[in-house]
């Protein structure tokens, strides 16, 4: 498990200077070295000459400092990310273009002079052009907004070269019991940097830092690891430059307090809520929770970052007051086509934060983190539970997650298993034959096909009434034409009314 300390530094006006030169060469090397890596062979030929590898270039440019290898490491996982990006961004269009074309194929069948599928050709064509011309592009450092102002002079040129050379590092390791960095943390509470000066008195800068009590039994944790990567910061806070550094070590991973000996929580994650359950060992329903997120669409990108961070300690805390382990869905999200913009957002933000985020917080806290497959959760709860528990789908989705987590199956109720038997294989089953949620997928179907666009508990359990008494009933015969109702040309039923009033009917019977 990886800890990040910060600490602030206190450096004098000749140490500033010093500092602000190590910015400037740091990351002037950092971007000549992400164009040789980006353009490849032809642009270190061009620039450097031939039979020249990438870091004997950056040698050559800063001195042969060992600074080097880390500004390859981190720009080499920059293209890494960048080609990931692009791989996504191709699934995204492509399933743009799905969309698009089922949208154009309903309207057609509709009317074909219909005015809204000359915007749609148009968006259509417009998509194929950007995934024709699709391809990776050079990354701007300091970030495009950043950018864009000093193109509109809303900031001074000495501003944002501060903001976009905020920051640089080196990755440490240790060697013969001595650690070997060219940003080393002293125990007089004093971080010493090494400059890219050749001159003697000048290689080292060695300046104070603050360590508060919080800080302290980490300050001396520090020099017991293994190795530890430092970071220099700055920025401009009330028009003041403030300096940082960011030690990052490994710790062991603490001891797990809240296991599944007495039951779990599940949780089921929603782009603006969360929903809790409090299930015992023997799968009984406990206790139910919701923790929602607001307008978390509208805050700024560390703002976000600090709301749900505060919304996973809320989740933590849950657990621990239970004194439970957590069960989650292990989710797996692929990016999905929307006009909802907020919607977008809300989903980025929860796979790209909140996951990451409760999975680090249960670590730290002793609470065990399991994960289930996420297939059916909600179709189970809604289908088999809604009339036990008189709760939202969602809650009931966690009930399923809980119970999968403390390894109970889910048996299907007899009441369906008649329905079906009935119905037979008319409808078209989605899941592949030995799958232990086919069944499910069938009754899905079912309801699905009955014209039903929402579950609503009462209706269900109203018709469920009618057929237990069917089945329970001496002197009535059950009726065997379950097919009333059901479209034998696009194979789904066009009267949903009409189907179940044969239960009915065989009821006054």
């Amino acid at each position: 498990m990886i800890q990040t300390i910060k600490f602030k530094i206190y450096p004098d006006k000749l140490h500033e200077d010093a500092l602000h030169e190590i910015f400037t060469i740091y990351n002037r090397v950092k971007r000549i070295c992400y164009n040789l890596l980006f353009y490849g062979e032809e642009y270190i030929a061009k620039r450097f000459g031939e039979d020249k590898s990438i870091q004997q270039c950056l040698m050559s440019i800063c001195q042969n400092n060992p600074y080097v290898n880390t500004i390859i490491i981190n720009n080499r996982a920059k293209l890494e990310a960048q080609e990931t990006w692009l791989e996504k961004r191709r699934k995204y269009m492509s399933k743009q273009l799905e969309v698009i074309n089922k949208k154009i194929n309903i309207i057609k069948e509709q009317d074909t002079h219909d005015r809204r599928l000359k915007g749609l050709f148009a968006r259509r064509s417009s998509i194929i052009a950007k995934l024709h011309n699709l391809q990776l592009e050079p990354i701007v450092f300091g970030t495009k907004k950043l950018f864009r102002d000093r193109l509109r002079s809303n900031i001074s040129r000495e501003e944002f070269r501060i903001r976009r050379d905020s920051s640089f590092g080196c990755i440490g390791k240790k060697q013969n019991g001595i650690q070997n960095h060219n940003i080393k943390v002293l125990p007089n509470k004093t971080v010493k940097i090494r400059t890219f000066s050749k001159q003697k008195g000048r290689k080292w800068l060695v300046i104070p830092i603050s360590v508060n009590s919080v800080q302290e039994k980490w300050f001396q944790k520090v020099f017991n690891a293994d190795k530890y990567t430092i970071t220099v910061k700055r920025n401009i806070f009330k028009g003041k430059i403030r300096y940082f550094v960011h030690v990052s070590f490994d710790i062991p991973n603490p001891t797990t307090f809240y296991r599944y000996k007495d039951g779990a929580i599940g949780l089921d994650f929603n782009y603006n809520f969360l929903a809790l359950t409090n299930v015992d060992k023997n799968g009984k329903l406990l206790s139910y929770h919701s923790i929602s997120f607001g307008n978390l669409h509208t805050y700024r990108k560390d703002k976000r970052k600090d709301y749900i961070s505060y919304k996973m300690d809320k989740v933590v805390n849950y657990c621990i007051n239970k004194g439970k382990g957590i069960v989650v869905e292990d989710l797996q999200f692929d990016q999905e086509f929307s006009y909802n913009t907020k919607r977008n957002r809300k989903i980025s933000n929860l796979k790209t934060t909140a996951l990451q985020l409760l999975e680090r917080k249960c670590e730290k806290r002793g609470v065990s983190i399991q994960k289930v497959f996420p297939g059916y959760t909600s179709l189970i709860g809604k289908y088999k539970y809604s009339g036990l528990h008189n709760l939202s789908v969602h809650h009931l989705a966690s009930y399923v997650i809980a119970r999968r987590g403390l390894g109970f199956k889910e048996a299907i109720p007899p009441v369906y298993n008649w329905v079906l038997s009935h119905v037979g294989d008319y409808l078209e089953p989605r899941v592949k034959q030995g799958s232990p949620y086919r069944t499910w997928s069938r009754i899905h179907d079912l309801f699905e096909h009955s014209g039903i666009t929402s579950f609503k508990t009462i209706e269900i359990l109203k018709k469920t009434i009618l057929m237990e008494y069917v089945l329970n009933s001496v002197t009535s015969v059950q009726p065997d034409n379950l097919r009333a109702g059901l479209s034998f040309s696009k194979r789904k039923i066009n009267n949903y009314h009409k189907t179940w009033n044969n239960i009915n009917h065989s009821v006054v019977l």
